[in-house]
């Protein structure tokens, strides 16, 4: 029989950092995921996420996404290891980032300047000659920080693991959550399908899209979305590296669309589709992605990224975000069941945060409060409630 001060069900960015600062703060961490980690299916496991600041006129995201690029370039030393790459982060504009159409970019613009941050504002003359893969034609304004760019979120999920290991976390790889035993309205212990029991002081779940099926009163507030990737090979992968291109956002708040630059350990240039995406169930729908949602990509890049409209697509993939109606994290103890917490609520967002997800959690499991952990905690959401990621391309701002 397994007993642990705190037991984690998820080895994703939420259960793994937090794994991490609760062993760093003496407890008795154990950990299960339903398989390897990390999981072949999980949203963190992939070849990269974005990093950013921008999140227009959010600033309390912004000060979150500034904390967490120091603390990336930080870990980087520790592991020792290019878990971050500051390629910086190009936010293009098809139209006039003054107009109406453009608020998420340009108050963006308008909280890193503020912030004392140097951004390059760039013509269409600038932009063909600095990021000539991109269609300069179509872009009419655009601007480049520095400071940014995306990690490789398979690998960091890696070194957390090893991390935590050598903290003396016990991690349990293929035991699946089932359910939580609770006495008295207050957690006992947690059965997998697998037939083993973890007895534990606390719980925290943290199982991303399959976590509102293991707590079915998150229900109402947290949907289960799936998103296009695609993984690109271009013939000429000069112009698609770096300083010829960066992580970037082409008109995203109007049209969803995203990519990064050239990955040379695969060879790839990723992009992907930031909107409503289709609702799914974690384990029982097809993530394939659909022939139209390929026509669609390529339309895109033939407008925006000319040379690399007819490059051989080689892999594709449906990344899922457990979406909360409001576009928040959900980090907090449960209102009625003492000893259980939860930490989910990523909305596409969950991994550049990473740096402070597992204090963000561990403090709310000891009843503390974080300085971010305000609007997180559990609440109501009902049919009225918007979703409010101003950078996501949404049909009436709902998931």
């Amino acid at each position: 029989m397994k007993s642990y001060d705190v037991l984690i069900v998820g080895g994703g960015v939420f259960g793994m950092t937090s794994a991490v600062e609760l062993a760093k703060r003496k407890y008795k961490i154990g950990l299960i995921n339903p398989d390897s980690i990390p999981h072949h299916l999980a949203a963190s496991t992939d070849v990269n996420k974005a990093v950013r600041m921008e999140y227009g006129s959010d600033k309390e995201y912004f000060r979150m996404a500034e904390i967490c690029i120091d603390r990336w370039k930080e870990w980087n030393d520790f592991f020792g290891e290019k878990l971050y790459h500051e390629v910086g982060f190009l936010m293009l504009c098809k139209g006039n980032m003054e107009d109406g159409k453009h608020r998420y970019e340009k108050q963006s613009y308008e909280n890193l300047l503020a912030s004392g941050y140097v951004t390059d504002r760039l013509t269409t003359k600038e932009l063909k000659k600095r990021f000539p893969a991109v269609n300069a034609n179509v872009y009419q304004d655009a601007f480049f920080n520095p400071k940014g760019g995306y990690v490789e979120s398979g690998l960091v999920i890696t070194k957390l693991a090893e991390y935590a290991r050598s903290l003396g976390v016990e991690i349990h790889e293929r035991q699946t959550a089932e359910s939580i035993e609770v006495e008295n309205e207050r957690l006992k212990a947690v059965k997998t399908k697998e037939g083993i029991t973890f007895h534990c002081g606390h719980a925290l779940i943290a199982a991303g899209a399959n976590t509102p099926y293991l707590l079915p009163e998150l229900q109402p507030y947290i949907k289960t979305t799936g998103h296009p990737l695609f993984w690109l090979k271009p013939e000429n992968s000069k112009y698609f590296s770096p300083p010829y291109l960066s992580f970037f956002a082409a008109d995203i708040s109007n049209s969803g669309w995203y990519g990064f630059p050239f990955v040379p350990k695969y060879g790839i240039v990723k992009i992907g589709k930031h909107s409503n995406g289709l609702l799914m169930h974690p384990d029982k729908d097809d993530r394939q992605i659909k022939d139209e949602e390929v026509v669609d990509m390529r339309s895109f890049l033939k407008e925006s990224f000319p040379e690399l409209a007819s490059a051989p697509l080689v892999f594709t993939r449906r990344c899922l975000y457990t979406d909360t109606l409001d576009g928040h994290f959900w980090i907090d103890q449960h209102p009625n069941i003492k000893g259980l917490s939860v930490s989910t609520g990523g909305s596409g967002h969950g991994m550049k945060m990473a740096p402070i997800l597992g204090e963000m959690t561990a403090d709310r499991i000891e009843g503390k409060i974080h300085q971010f952990s305000q609007r997180y905690r559990w609440r109501h959401l009902g049919v009225e409630t918007s979703q409010t990621e101003e950078a996501r391309y949404l049909e009436n701002r709902k998931v």
